[in-house]
């Protein structure tokens, strides 16, 4: 019986041709979610008081220039695709992929941040969103609350009083660590809790810059679930 003929393993040319296309593909995506973006905060501004309308073009322009960095990071990653070999493909892909990683939660992050402390009956899961939302938008990398580590997809829940991230209960007070841009993960967590340490009910609303934060959390990897056709 003849042998079956085997396809060429795939080339790190053709690698590289992919990883320039999908950079690319990516620096159109952030240009054009930066549009719609300045879209969104437009329609939103209508109506709005004078502090919450100087809160929301700073976030803006704080999420513009976010944006342009992205850009500008992505065309040098696809300059340095299409004029280097293989050696800097491997270096741009391992890049991507550690990225990768660190955006999904799956391994332990490093760097400098904030820790913010947050305790006051009743609050929601409603509260913690909104605290992680703001931390996000200023600029925070990566984020854990009382040890749990929170991503994108990562469920934040109320379940009668409770309150639950990833199905386990958080109790107050509730410690925010966020690792970042430390003046800009700064200037947002003074405007999260100062308008809150004029509160009668609120026990503590502090928050305070580490130039050495790690977060050892990390979330479990969940398999590929591939669908089988009924038999």
């Amino acid at each position: 019986m003849p042998a079956r003929s085997r396809k060429p393993p795939r080339s790190r040319s053709a690698a590289g041709a992919v990883a320039v296309w999908t950079i690319a593909l990516l620096v159109a995506l952030v240009a054009t979610v930066q549009l719609r973006s300045q879209a969104e905060v437009e329609r939103s501004l209508q109506g709005a008081d004078t502090a919450s309308l100087a809160f929301s073009i700073d976030q803006l322009h704080r999420s513009n220039d976010a944006l342009e960095a992205q850009i500008a990071d992505l065309n040098q990653r696809r300059a340095t695709l299409q004029s280097g070999g293989n050696a800097a493909v491997d270096q741009v892909l391992a890049a991507e992929a550690n990225e990768l990683r660190i955006i999904e939660g799956l391994v332990p992050v490093r760097g400098p941040g904030v820790v913010l402390v947050i305790d006051a009956p009743g609050l929601t899961a409603l509260d913690l969103e909104d605290a992680l939302n703001n931390l996000a938008a200023g600029g925070a990398e990566a984020m854990a609350v009382n040890g749990l580590r929170v991503v994108v997809g990562v469920p934040i829940e109320q379940n009668g009083g409770a309150v639950t991230v990833g199905g386990a209960v958080i109790f107050t007070p509730w410690t925010i660590v966020a690792i970042g841009d430390s003046n800009r993960l700064a200037e947002t967590a003074d405007l999260m809790t100062q308008p809150r340490r004029g509160g009668r009910r609120v026990r503590e609303a502090t928050y305070r810059v580490e130039a050495d934060i790690v977060i050892r959390a990390v979330v479990t990897e969940r398999p590929f679930v591939y669908a089988v056709p009924p038999s």
